[in-house]
């Protein structure tokens, strides 16, 4: 029995590429179809040689590429989308950007690397670009565009949970429900911690109470009508208003 080659790994940047709604167009009009095809892989063949990329894997209206740089990576994509977005009625395409470890087969490239850089694209919307928290520890603030989180979320046939971001630049366009999806933050707040705010303003508003209630004794007391206790009164009326309006602006 001839012995088989050890496995070789490698540490890369890894771009899926794939036409979206191929299937559809090509029950419609197969020249006119391959024809546009043939059309979006010149733009993005190029933009992947003039980065520094190799194409690794293709698949019909699909393909795998790698970059040595995250960032270059990155680069590419958002070049291939404008160009794509810019041309009318071209064949538009989805694209995942993922740095992970790979296993080098000849030409290929196989793996969980390369099999998240395709769930990633399978994800992203028409003509957008997803990409995951490894490419964004490195290419943020290196590039013209921002990366949105969108949450972390469980890719098909994978048992990690990664975290997805979306590439938002001139050009890229971005998920139509993006300002629902994406906060600001990295990570949404949790139940726990709106609970803890909560329990907190209601303490307050039990305490206020009481200094309320004692303030209208030592007033009543005095029998001069309202004056200084009145004030303390109107303060922590205030500052309950105050605390509420907080409360309901972190939970917006």
């Amino acid at each position: 029995m001839s012995q088989l080659p050890d496995i070789k790994r490698k540490l890369t940047t890894i771009l899926s590429a794939d036409a979206a709604n191929y299937s559809g167009r090509m029950a419609r009009n197969e020249v006119d179809t391959v024809q546009a095809l043939r059309r979006a892989r010149r733009v993005i063949d190029a933009a992947i040689i003039t980065r520094g990329g190799r194409i690794a894997n293709t698949s019909g209206d699909g393909l795998i590429a790698e970059f040595p740089s995250v960032v270059e990576g990155v680069a590419a994509a958002v070049t291939i989308q404008r160009e794509l977005n810019s041309i009318p009625d071209a064949l538009p395409f989805r694209i995942g950007v993922h740095l992970g470890d790979v296993i080098v087969e000849g030409d290929d490239l196989l793996g969980d690397g390369v099999n998240l850089a395709a769930r990633l694209q399978e994800n992203a919307n028409i003509g957008g670009i997803f990409v995951s928290r490894q490419v964004v520890d490195h290419a943020r603030g290196r590039l013209e565009a921002d990366f949105r989180p969108l949450g972390p979320a469980t890719p098909k046939n994978l048992l990690d949970e990664v975290e997805l971001f979306a590439v938002l630049s001139d050009g890229v366009k971005a998920p139509d429900d993006l300002a629902r999806v994406s906060p600001r933050i990295d990570r949404p707040r949790s139940s726990r911690t709106d609970g803890d705010a909560r329990t907190r303003f209601r303490r307050s508003c039990q305490r206020a109470g009481l200094a309320t209630a004692v303030l209208v004794v030592i007033d009543i007391s005095n029998g001069a009508g309202p004056g200084w206790p009145a004030l303390v009164v109107a303060g922590i009326g205030v500052s309950l208003v105050f605390k509420w309006r907080n409360l309901r602006d972190s939970q917006d």
